[in-house]
């Protein structure tokens, strides 16, 4: 017992821990609930090992409260958002736990993401619950890998090539959950020499249930101009509700310290539309006060109609 203690204690020793703390409050007010408050601590924690540098680890607990006015409501609940171990080599990557699986190319939409898709209306787009899931990489070439994901219900596999022009992929996706399978693409590159960026993804999709084929794709373009102007627009249609929507977005970095950004979503069929501007300013290295709102049009059938407009302040403070 004294050796085995000897060994996991110089092992243990091995390991180089690194710990963030992270705390992001957003309060938010519209007409239905009124006021509200979530706030989220959370603790990031990594691990490498000195002597095995291949391998590594994550763990990222968060503890969420939210309020509500009305109806009066507080909630309190610990999660974990990530938490997995992971195998980097030369031509190999396992990534083995609760994890973001990057699927799909898209800024506004993801057709092809059956994991964890990005909603354009929340308030933190970048935050992704993640999906317990294993991941494998293997590098073909350095032009060209697949990668296979298994998680409960939902198997994937992409074959992706990176030529010239464009990095494209072909997607196998097996959706148990909803009953569905479905084979499509991601497409993304850049117009010569312009700085242009264009990307697409999307797919043919079958419903096991009703034994149906349908389509849905997206298509965007990025471009940054010299001013620190960013301009995107993208495109989504869907032939089984038969209905294609737009999207633009401006991003402007105004000086060192603030940024802002709107983007505009519209229903280009029954022409309910989504705007969201936000603003942003950095306090100190780390420290960010953003502000934003999402104002909604449209009749109560459309659909961005049927929601209230909301207003918010983000502070986020990372330790």
């Amino acid at each position: 017992m004294t050796m085995l203690a000897s060994l996991l204690a110089a092992a243990w020793l091995a390991v180089t821990p690194e710990l963030a703390l992270e705390n992001t409050n957003i309060v938010s007010y519209d007409e239905e609930q009124h006021w509200a408050d979530y706030n989220r601590f959370r603790g990031d924690l990594s691990l490498n090992h000195q002597q095995y540098a291949n391998f590594s680890g994550k763990l990222i607990v968060d503890n969420e409260n939210r309020y509500g006015e009305q109806p009066s409501s507080l909630v309190n609940k610990t999660l974990i958002h990530r938490g997995y171990l992971q195998y980097r080599g030369e031509t190999h990557l396992w990534t083995i736990g609760r994890q973001r699986i990057p699927f799909g190319v898209g800024r506004v939409w993801n057709p092809i993401d059956v994991f964890d898709p990005i909603d354009f209306q929340a308030k933190e787009t970048d935050e992704r619950r993640g999906t317990e899931a294993i991941h494998y990489e293997y590098a073909i070439s350095q032009l060209a890998n697949v990668d296979l994901t298994g998680a409960k219900q939902k198997m994937a596999a992409r074959l992706k090539g990176f030529l010239e022009v464009a990095d494209l992929a072909l997607v196998t996706v097996w959706d148990d959950a909803n009953d569905r399978d479905i084979i499509g693409w991601e497409m993304q590159g850049e117009i010569g020499q312009t700085g242009i960026e264009v990307r697409s993804e999307g797919g043919s999709f079958h419903d096991r249930v009703r034994h149906e084929r349908t389509s849905e794709f997206i298509v965007g373009a990025e471009y940054g101009f010299a001013n620190s102007l960013t301009l995107l627009g993208e495109y989504k249609y869907n032939d089984e509700s038969q209905l294609d929507y737009g999207a633009v977005s401006l991003a402007y970095q105004f000086s060192m310290l603030w940024s802002g950004q709107v983007l505009g979503i519209i229903n280009l069929d029954d022409h309910s539309s989504f705007i969201t501007p936000t603003f942003s300013y950095s306090a100190a290295d780390e420290i960010t006060v953003s502000g934003g709102a999402l104002i909604y049009h449209g009749n109560a059938t459309d659909d961005f109609g049927s929601q209230p407009d909301q207003l918010y302040l983000r502070l986020f403070i990372h330790f």
